[in-house]
């Protein structure tokens, strides 16, 4: 008995070829009807829903984000100077106000800067008398106008180098009343208080008694009271649709946040676009590194004209475009639509489609088939 021989690869790769020809060429005839009756829906599980137009929540977009503290409502408590911490006077989750004491610290520099300044300060005032002493020397006829000049000009030097060391113990934290009271009892006092700088409440508290600290340490962070951010991500063609100043309303909350910043470039991870809102009320709906859920509702003419959408499994995808299959009294017909954005089960239809299509939703596969040239019958049966 002799068997016919066994095709080749090569013959394999050739009608292979033919076929996907013969499919796009029937798939690029979309205003050719699909013959198809409806008694093969049942065999193929077809079946099919009737697109209307939808107001307010018909084109919504999906988007996920993380409630984060904007670095302009955050501020930081820290080692002016290098010490070691003697008590820590506040706790995390705490509310603070302004002034209130968040540290004590004890830090031999300090003392250092106070002899500094006091040293500074008692220059300036024997240069200030030297001067003015000069002055009515000079009016006299007693002393040069050089020397004159010259004095004037050391009291000068002395007095900035005096509000040098000032200012530095000012910014260090040491109030006007210590600086006062060091000045008249030449006190060099190492002890220091830091106080927190807003009214807020205590995020982070890093400093622990006993710990020695160098200058410029961070000693607690401090949330101020106020809105907080959203920091989320679109794909690309939600993208598009987005604009700033949109709104996105905010699962558990009662007032919408509004975009204000679209990043300009995507992420090389996930090929995203960043996306930044803020609520427009103040309320206590969010906490920092909460994940939240934002639902975009489209522009104001989009949501009163009403927009269109269908299952995400009516759309299918042929030579680079998407088509769904409406139903017609002779079969389906393959329609060209363009899709907006949006994401989960539905799939916005910016055209191609009107109110009172009926397009096939299951047993598309089959119908796909019967349309690239397959036959209903093979479709059927896939």
């Amino acid at each position: 008995m002799l068997f016919p021989p066994r095709p080749t690869l090569a013959a394999l790769a050739v009608a292979c070829f033919l076929a996907g020809v013969a499919g796009s060429a029937a798939a690029q005839d979309a205003s050719k009807p699909i013959p198809w009756s409806k008694k093969l829906d049942a065999g193929a599980g077809v079946s099919t829903v009737q697109v209307q137009a939808q107001t307010g929540g018909g084109g919504a977009m999906l988007l996920q984000g993380t409630v984060v503290l904007p670095a302009q409502q955050s501020d930081v408590v820290s080692m002016p100077v290098a010490g070691v911490v003697q008590a820590v006077l506040v706790a995390p989750m705490q509310i603070v106000r302004a002034g209130q004491p968040v540290a004590r610290i004890m830090s031999p520099e300090l003392a250092q800067w106070l002899r500094e300044w006091l040293m500074a300060d008692t220059q300036a005032r024997l240069a200030q008398g030297k001067a003015q002493r000069d002055e009515q020397m000079f009016a006299d006829g007693i002393v040069s106008e050089h020397r004159r000049n010259e004095s004037r000009a050391q009291y000068e030097m002395a007095s900035v180098a005096a509000r040098e060391r000032r200012q530095a113990l000012r910014l260090a934290g040491v109030g006007e009343a210590t600086l006062a009271q060091a000045s008249k009892t030449a006190g060099l006092s190492p002890q220091l208080t830091l106080v927190a700088p807003v009214a807020g409440t205590v995020l982070e508290q890093m400093a622990t008694p006993g710990q020695r600290l160098e200058a410029g340490s961070l000693v607690a962070h401090i949330a101020r009271a106020g809105s907080l951010a959203i920091e989320l991500q679109a794909s690309r063609e939600q993208a598009q649709a987005l604009r700033v100043g949109d709104a996105l309303q905010v699962d558990g909350c009662k007032a919408p946040a509004r975009i204000t910043a679209l990043s300009p470039q995507l992420s090389s991870a996930t090929q995203g676009v960043q996306l930044r809102a803020e609520l427009t009320g103040r309320e206590d709906c969010l906490r920092i590194n909460q994940f939240v859920q934002l639902r975009w509702q489209g522009s104001a003419a989009a949501s009163a004209a009403g927009v269109l959408s269908v299952p995400a499994a009516a759309v299918v995808q042929q030579g680079g475009r998407h088509y769904v299959f409406v139903r017609q009294p002779q079969g389906f017909r393959a329609v060209v639509v363009t899709t907006g954005p949006g994401g989960g089960s539905d799939v916005v239809i910016t055209s191609g489609l009107k109110a009172g299509d009926e397009v096939a939703v299951k047993g598309v596969a089959a119908i796909k088939g019967a349309w690239l040239g397959l036959g209903a019958e093979a479709g059927a049966g896939q």
